[in-house]
């Protein structure tokens, strides 16, 4: 689903002379390496990218002598150069600045490292801190399609093919461009990954007098291990997602090697699916959602109507404490702790039933992905999906 993003620290600019001692130091300190490396040409500066829990660190670091950051650090030396904060709107959040008062020091936004689009504002405004406001704009390739019986899904690819092979699904009524792909950019130095729109999802065939059932989406999900050549893969699903994850992992063991779920729920009764079938409403979402809907889905009622049955099936379910016992991948199962959808508990449910999972918890979060600290959930699922190259960096 769709939803805004207030404000929040996106990361820390720290301006280097060199990077790989810094990479080192922060190797030391937290254990960890950059996720990414990325040059932006523009304004000759390598980023290097660290995930450091509710935030990223950003070291920058000069390309050539006459880039700003080579003047930064010949005046002031190594150290702090900027704090970002995220929004949702860029240009909206820069015209509530102007009116502020406060001086921008780009007219336009500005194309930044790490999919973003950039603004800063004078630093004499904001008592002597360079402060950056940056708006998320994900790198989208273009899809694949795979052909399934009655039409084809949209696959989306990341990462290189001599990677691990890595599974990516998002939630119910949602899609790879509003949940699962800026997960995917962050995992893509690591990971080959193949993230798909469902069947009646985003850019997917509608596939209109097919039921939305786990059959259908497990299907789904072997069909993209069959194009992809992958005998197996690890898989990680958002909320849906996530049990649909958790069925492939139980129904076909050898295709899967390791699980991870985020913001899901496995035990369901009445009062859960009608609140969960209160945000499958269209006609009590505001006319700016619908407008949305409208460019990620090819057509989203016909799709809120289907996945309202979807749900009302689930508390039907019979076994589902033995369904979860018969999952022997070493599991990961991370929750928000302030989800507005399924309370904590859900989570501490299927961390109970799953006879090898791990719990991780992010702190001040809601459901969505939009919510979460993307880097701090990347980081724990590299190291569950890549066990040895985590323990490498202690």
């Amino acid at each position: 689903m769709i939803s805004s993003l207030l404000p929040r620290l996106e990361h820390v600019g720290i301006a280097v002379a060199d990077a790989a001692p810094v990479r080192t130091l922060y190797r030391r300190l937290l254990g960890t390496l950059p996720y990414k490396v990325e040059e932006v040409q523009d304004q000759g500066v390598a980023t290097h990218f660290i995930a450091a829990g509710a935030a990223k660190l950003e070291l920058l670091e000069a390309l050539h002598d006459d880039s700003p950051i080579a003047r930064h650090v010949a005046r002031r030396g190594e150290g702090l150069h900027h704090l970002a904060f995220e929004v949702a709107d860029l240009a909206a959040h820069m015209e509530r600045l102007r009116e502020a008062g406060f001086r921008l020091l780009q007219d336009e936004p500005q194309p930044g490292a790490d999919g973003k689009r950039i603004v800063f504002l004078h630093p004499k405004d904001t008592h002597g801190v360079l402060v950056e406001f940056c708006e998320s704009q994900p790198a989208l390739p273009p899809p694949t399609r795979v052909a399934v019986p009655g039409g084809s899904l949209a696959v989306y690819s990341w990462g290189s093919a001599d990677r691990p092979p890595l599974v990516l699904l998002h939630g119910a009524a949602g899609s790879t461009p509003t949940e699962t792909a800026v997960l995917a950019r962050a995992l893509a130095p690591h990971f080959h990954i193949a993230a798909l729109d469902f069947a009646g999802h985003g850019a997917s065939d509608v596939f209109p007098d097919d039921a939305l059932t786990a059959d259908r989406f497990v299907a789904d999900v072997q069909a993209v291990l069959e194009a992809f050549g992958w005998p197996a893969a690890h898989a990680f699903g958002f909320s849906m997602g996530g049990y649909i994850a958790a069925e492939l992992a139980r129904r076909h063991p050898d295709q899967v090697e390791r699980l991870a779920v985020h913001a899901s729920n496995a035990f369901w009764d009445e009062a859960l699916v009608a609140q969960m079938n209160a945000r499958l409403q269209p006609d009590a979402l505001p006319a700016r959602v619908q407008a949305q809907l409208d460019h990620v889905h090819r057509d989203w009622r016909l799709l809120f109507d289907r996945m309202r049955t979807f749900v009302a099936g689930l508390p039907a379910l019979s076994d589902v404490a033995d369904r979860l016992q018969a999952i022997q991948q070493p599991t990961l199962v991370t929750a928000a702790d302030q989800d507005d959808l399924f309370p904590l508990q859900s989570a501490l449910d299927l961390h109970a039933h799953l006879p090898d999972s791990r719990l991780g918890v992010l702190p001040g979060t809601r459901h969505g992905i939009a919510h979460v600290s993307v880097p701090a959930l990347a980081e724990l699922l590299h190291a569950h999906f890549l066990p040895e190259a985590a323990r490498s960096f202690g």
